[in-house]
């Protein structure tokens, strides 16, 4: 059966605007006013008579009333009502009452306005109760306080809603509720969306879904940007003559006999739509830039009696959550060095994310094996670790005591990032003898350094320069552009792409450097002076950081990668310059950036010109090294903190006995909502 052609449109932003104009429709708001052009109208009164039209809106029913009045007045059928963000489909109870399957809006509702009422938020929390079914609306004083709310209200929101943040509006969102499911489950069976327009974060799935996408300058960077890469359409100008223009577009494009159009398009934008939304980082920059710093010692023989009563280990099976096999290395190391002081006899078990990333980056367990080597074997000569997955790997039967966490990415750490991040240790709010250990802090501790202090520098009298984690053509361009600019100062360049395997990123960076001298890690020996080295081997990217002059650390200019770890230099002593986003390691970036070891550029199109300005200047004036030794020992929390922690709790010792102050200590709630009005735009 053919399907009938759809036109779905999201209403305030695309046929509505809060410009006025002559004759202009009146729309009413919660705060004001906005306008409809009345020849717009007209036009999609033509274009009714040649495609289904739905309209899809974040509104509710009580505010779409002036809506529903003009397009009767134009005469433009609407075929079907989309409200609250894909929740409610007018007529249609049963839609809300799957999206709200197990959930009580009521019950959580009430547990927000106690938190609120407790912490004396500033926020309006009845204003729009009563006017939506399927979503929680509430009105706030600016971003930053929105962020701090939702910070909150981690432990009642859990996984079950997605956040929109607007300079006054927050809403809570059931993951259930999305504008195209709503479409697709309601009226899909005889619909398909040929075209969809949309201007928000929001409209994204429709935009997605449409054989032909289309939005308007000057919305969401985002939207445009995902709209441009479906090869749908932008109008040249904003507001009412936007709208005009993309309604004119879909008459144009109905003349013409359509080709098979692909979809649905490409992956959405997640890491940019909520997990790192700008008011977001904004508020994790500020717990990271106001830690509270712990200065006591922990009890060494308190430490040793928990070993003790322990029974050193004996029988117990640590697991570790990791995502990958690489940096995570040197965080596991720092967790080793320091339980197996204590409890001797325990064994581990490794588990890594089973995606590329993570155990395909592991070919056999010698890897692993090579790298603890220091740890391998029990006192009684049999192996200390297992990797489930991994090739050649033991297996060690039984239940984990404790498991620890060892993740610094939101995509691992769900709803819980946001409290386990500016902490070295959190304990698992929802599941037993589970702990958040945050590899930020442990790759900073003395632990972390030692694994480095080990390995010998490759290039004795040379000016190295290195590219570390290289992920895309912005950080191509810099290490190689960068590097043909910075002779005489650099003489050989060591490129280290952040996933050896990725065929199609090797191939460029090999063109890249198709006129130099290039050489592979696997096949190097000291004593040879490629001009490029490339490293093609996993686990070794800390050895090559000894006796380089200058890092750039790639990933900070991707929303997916958000940058890395810039610890493994610091230990060298070698400046770090780096992209704008850099979420794998606040606590080193915001400290060190005025120090000359931290440079970060801004602007992806200056971005090469500004990494040999910021290059030339850290090697012709090294920064001071007592700089970054005060800050290695400020942020050298002592491991012994967090094995402390854990032990105590699997040695069920009251918790007044050993509790870290560090547990004590809840970010939140050392910030005075009033502070965080209008904070952020």
């Amino acid at each position: 059966m053919n399907k009938l052609k759809s036109f779905v449109f999201d209403l305030d932003g695309i046929i509505n605007h809060p410009q006025m104009i002559s004759h202009g429709l009146v729309i009413g708001g919660s705060v004001k006013k906005s306008f409809i052009d009345p020849d717009m109208l007209g036009m999609l009164s033509r274009l009714s008579g040649k495609v289904n039209l739905f309209v899809n809106t974040a509104r509710s029913q009580v505010y779409v009333q002036d809506f529903v009045e003009h397009f009767m007045k134009y005469n433009i059928p609407i075929d079907g009502w989309i409200l609250e963000h894909g929740a409610v489909v007018l007529n249609k109870p049963e839609w809300t009452q799957r999206v709200l399957k197990d959930i009580n809006l009521e019950q959580i509702h009430d547990q927000i306005c106690k938190v609120a009422v407790d912490k004396h938020f500033p926020i309006d929390l009845n204003c729009y109760y009563n006017d939506h079914k399927g979503f929680l609306l509430y009105s706030g004083k600016g971003k930053l306080l929105a962020e701090h709310f939702v910070f909150c209200l981690q432990g009642i929101l859990k996984d079950r809603f997605r956040i929109l943040v607007g300079k006054r509006k927050i809403a809570f969102i059931p993951k259930s509720a999305d504008k195209y499911l709503a479409f697709k489950n309601n009226f899909g069976d005889t619909n398909e969306i040929c075209f969809a327009a949309g201007d928000s974060i929001d409209d994204l799935t429709l935009l997605k879904h449409a054989h032909f996408p289309l939005t308007l300058s000057g919305v969401s960077k985002i939207v445009q940007d995902y709209v441009k890469q479906r090869g749908g359409y932008i109008s040249r100008c904003p507001g009412h003559a936007g709208i005009k223009e993309l309604v004119d577009t879909i008459d144009q494009q109905l003349a013409i006999p359509q080709s098979v159009i692909k979809t649905p398009g490409p992956r959405l934008p997640v890491e940019r739509i909520e997990t790192f939304r700008p008011s977001r980082a904004s508020y994790l920059d500020r717990l990271f830039r106001n830690p509270m710093d712990f200065k006591e010692e922990p009890d060494l023989c308190f430490i040793q009696k928990l070993g003790k009563d322990l029974n050193w280990g004996k029988n117990i099976i640590f697991e570790v959550a990791m995502r990958d096999w690489g940096g995570e290395v040197k965080a596991l190391y720092a967790v080793l060095n320091t339980f197996i002081k204590i409890v001797p006899l325990a064994r581990w078990r490794l588990c890594f994310r089973q995606e590329r990333l993570g155990m395909g980056n592991l070919k056999s367990f010698d890897q692993i094996s090579a790298k603890l080597e220091k740890y391998l074997y029990l006192p009684d000569g049999k192996i200390r670790f297992c990797a489930p997955g991994v090739p050649q790997s033991p297996l060690f039967q039984g239940k984990a005591a404790a498991r620890l966490l060892l993740f610094d990415h939101p995509e691992d750490l769900k709803q819980w990032y946001d409290l386990a991040m500016p902490r070295m240790i959190t304990r698992h709010p929802d599941l037993c003898d589970t702990w958040f250990v945050n590899p930020m802090f442990l790759k900073i501790s003395d632990s972390a350094r030692t694994v480095q202090s080990q390995t010998s520098c490759l290039f004795s009298d040379s000016k190295v320069m290195i590219a570390a984690n290289i992920v895309d053509q912005t950080d191509i361009d810099i290490a190689i552009s960068g590097y043909l600019r910075l002779k005489p100062y650099v003489d050989t360049l060591i490129i280290a792409p952040r996933v050896i395997s990725n065929k199609t990123r090797n191939c460029l960076i090999c063109d890249a450097a198709r006129h130099m001298k290039v050489q592979y890690y696997s096949n190097f020996k000291k004593g040879d002076k490629p001009e490029v080295l490339i490293v093609d081997t996993y686990g070794d990217l800390s050895s090559l950081y000894q006796n380089c002059l200058i890092t750039y650390l790639g990933g900070g200019f991707d929303p997916r990668k958000r940058g890395f770890d810039p610890m493994e230099s610091l230990f060298a002593d070698v400046p770090v310059i780096l992209g704008p986003i850099y979420d794998f390691n606040r606590i080193a970036v915001e400290s060190l950036q005025n120090t000359g070891f931290i440079n970060v550029l801004q602007s992806k199109k200056t971005a090469v010109e500004d990494f040999v300005i910021h290059a030339r200047k850290t090697i012709i004036n090294p920064p001071d090294k007592r700089d970054l030794k005060r800050f290695i020992e400020k942020r050298n929390h002592d491991p012994r903190r967090m094995a402390t922690e854990i032990l105590a709790g699997l040695a069920k010792v009251d918790n007044s006995e050993y509790i870290i102050a560090e547990n004590n200590y809840f970010p939140a709630e050392t910030i005075n909502p009033d502070e965080l009005i209008d904070g952020v735009n």
